[in-house]
């Protein structure tokens, strides 16, 4: 991808983290609304948001993709599988290449009947607390994930924080 398109997919996903602001959006919307900024972010097959708890355990709120209904209300525990790793470190893990990760909850996926060759996880961070990860499975094109990429999802990461925490704040 020349610079030109690169900035150009960046003010595209800036202006709908924006337009995020403006507006009461609830909880189920607003994770969704992340899900398909992520996915505009880095295309890829299949992608979800999971919400920490106080202890770290993870669920899995909002999906997209071929199995998106299957995987609602998914629970990993703190640290489990590539998502866990990535809100237990509180950073972005990309994988290009699941099947050598020992982190990789394999026998999910296998259950599902979904391959997964790659996977991005990026927490989503409010004032140095994980309030969860969005994860971007199966990269299209090649799986080897770019610096660019990785910065404009991480973007989408603060940003999601930033609107949950604020959500949390009204309702509480």
């Amino acid at each position: 991808m020349d610079s030109a398109a690169r900035l150009s997919l960046k003010n595209q996903v800036l202006e709908r983290l924006l337009c995020l602001f403006s507006g009461d959006p609830e909880e189920t919307r607003l994770q969704n609304d992340i899900l398909d900024i992520a996915m505009i972010a880095l295309p890829c097959e299949a992608s979800s948001v999971f919400r920490a708890d106080r202890k770290g355990n993870l669920t899995l709120v909002a999906a997209r993709g071929r199995v998106a209904d299957k995987v609602l209300g998914l629970k990993l525990k703190k640290g489990q599988g590539i998502a866990g790793a990535c809100a237990k470190d509180a950073r972005t893990l990309p994988v290009s290449d699941v099947a050598r990760d020992p982190r990789h909850a394999a026998a999910i996926t296998k259950a599902l009947g979904f391959e997964t060759r790659s996977i991005l996880a990026v927490p989503i961070v409010h004032q140095a607390r994980v309030l969860g990860v969005i994860e971007l499975v199966n990269k299209s094109g090649s799986d080897e994930f770019q610096r660019h990429e990785l910065d404009l999802v991480e973007r989408v990461g603060r940003t999601a924080g930033d609107l949950l925490a604020r959500l949390g704040e009204k309702k509480g």
